[in-house]
């Protein structure tokens, strides 16, 4: 063995531990004001994280069905679509995200109507790093507790049956490319299908096996095999 092999494993064990801390701990800043864009980017990554910015809520609304579920900061004031329309968005189709709303021109109203929808913190400019990291971390905390309550298995069916066998074939198909961890728009490509048709057999599926996260979708699929040595519907 070369001496550079030791570093060189150092090395890639630290990149692989960097790229699953900086998934389980995804931030994505939304800002039309590049200056500010570029602020919040630089606190972030001074601290730790790697944000993806977004220079309007459209650009990150294109993405966010492949994303892993973080903090998401964004600007209340925007040409395009105004932060609370975003957040508005984001609980009705991916409630999973955590939300922080940034406002130049503080009102309560705002606030309040931010805060029902779930935000973490409205952050009135102008704000410090420390507020804001302050917010980012009680916003990994929520989704780490969230985390742990959607791994929860459902209860062994009365009959004995195994879960699997309640899916279409096409969504047993989807919940395949799912557990090896394909994303939607992968699976739409590979099944050829539409990015929503993967996201309604998907998310019909989820609800027939009674988990809502990829985590609980994983054990479910384990202890199913492991109940049910002969049902290899998931490989």
């Amino acid at each position: 063995m070369s001496l550079a092999e030791p570093v060189l494993a150092e090395a890639a064990a630290e990149e692989v531990e960097e790229q699953r801390a900086s998934s389980e701990h995804a931030v994505y800043v939304i800002d039309d004001d590049l200056a500010v864009l570029e602020f919040l980017r630089l606190s972030l990554d001074l601290a730790g994280y790697q944000p993806r910015c977004y220079q309007s809520a459209s650009l990150f609304l294109q993405e966010v069905v492949d994303l892993v579920p973080g903090v998401v900061i964004s600007d209340q004031v925007m040409a395009e679509m105004p932060g609370l329309e975003l957040q508005r968005k984001l609980v009705e189709s991916l409630p999973a995200f955590r939300f922080i709303l940034i406002s130049g021109y503080p009102r309560t109203s705002l606030a309040v109507a931010s805060m029902r929808l779930g935000a973490i913190s409205v952050l009135d400019k102008p704000f410090d790093r420390r507020e804001l990291l302050e917010a980012v971390a009680e916003g990994f905390r929520q989704l780490e507790i969230s985390r742990e309550q959607s791994a929860a298995l459902p209860p062994v069916l009365p009959d004995g049956g195994s879960y699997l066998s309640l899916l279409s074939r096409q969504e047993m198909s989807v919940i395949q490319l799912v557990y090896e961890g394909a994303t939607n728009k992968a699976i739409s490509i590979q099944m050829g299908l539409s990015v929503k048709t993967v996201e309604k057999h998907r998310s019909r599926a989820m609800r027939k096996l009674q988990v809502n996260s990829v985590a609980g979708l994983v054990r479910l699929v384990q202890r199913e095999q492991a109940s049910h040595p002969s049902d290899r519907r998931v490989q």
